[in-house]
């Protein structure tokens, strides 16, 4: 039987995606690209794209001969960014967006994991994507992933452990968050890649933390000036002070009101959060 049979859909139906995909495990679609961009990007359409990219001064990321990355592509073509603005909605991911990467031979990026799910669309060309369940992951590398630490992502997939996809002209390849991957492609080709990041705990509590903290005034007291005339005693002192005031403020923060308040924010702004 084939290996990948099991990630196999005959079209995206959202509702099976989400009971039996997301977060889960891949999902390959033959020919499912078109319908679900809505229509084909092609060649002519990553030019302008790109002097469009160039003339706005966006980070374009380039191998001469061999590779040409155009993160956000969706910032400089309209119908891309409001298709990414109707994904973020129904997917609950903020800031969604296209990525769109052309080869001009053999070519690939190393094996690497992502804190976004990724869908990507094969417009031309061949491109081979082996995809490892995050189980080989160290958890310290996916905490500092979530948290934007540079220089984490890259990681082998281990020998054995990959499963392969094949994808042609019009065909969709689901990749879910943390899922290691390698694509590469035959020779030319053109895809493009919706991109979902995934909202930490951190970024989904902390700012909203902030707001309430300065809506109630806690914490407000200006803490001792450590200049260079204190004592050591003096010192010492305004520093155990400053410790002292900083449990309080962090018992007052972790009460059950400013929770509630928190959870308030939450509700209002995260994306589909309100019932």
């Amino acid at each position: 039987m084939d290996p990948t049979s099991e990630f196999v859909e005959p079209a995206f139906d959202p509702v099976r995606f989400f009971s039996e995909y997301w977060r889960r495990k891949p999902m390959f679609i033959r020919g499912g690209a078109e319908s679900f961009l809505g229509r084909r990007f092609t060649g002519a359409d990553f030019d302008a794209a790109y002097a469009a990219a160039t003339a706005a001064g966006a980070d374009i990321r380039e191998r001469a001969g061999e590779v040409t990355f155009i993160e956000n592509v969706s910032a400089h073509v309209p119908d891309l960014l409001e298709r990414a603005g109707t994904f973020g909605a129904d997917f609950a991911a903020p800031k969604t967006w296209f990525d769109a990467i052309r080869t001009y031979s053999p070519s690939g990026i190393g094996a690497h994991f992502d804190h976004s799910d990724n869908f990507v669309l094969q417009q031309e060309g061949v491109k081979h994507w082996t995809l490892a369940a995050p189980e080989h992951l160290d958890q310290a590398d996916i905490a500092k992933r979530m948290l934007n630490v540079p220089g984490v992502g890259g990681h082998e997939i281990p020998d054995g452990q990959g499963v392969l996809f094949t994808l042609e002209p019009g065909d969709l390849l689901y990749l879910p968050l943390f899922w290691l991957h390698h694509g590469v492609s035959d020779a030319a080709s053109l895809s493009l890649s919706l991109v979902c990041p995934a909202v930490s705990l951190y970024a989904a509590v902390m700012p909203f933390v902030g707001q309430v903290v300065r809506s109630r005034a806690l914490g407000h007291q200006p803490i001792s000036a450590l200049h260079a005339y204190l004592s050591d005693e003096e010192r010492a002192s305004a520093v155990s002070e400053i410790r002292r005031a900083t449990v309080e403020l962090l018992r007052r923060i972790s009460d059950a009101e400013v929770a509630d308040l928190v959870c308030s924010l939450q509700r209002e702004r995260l994306p589909g959060a309100r019932v």
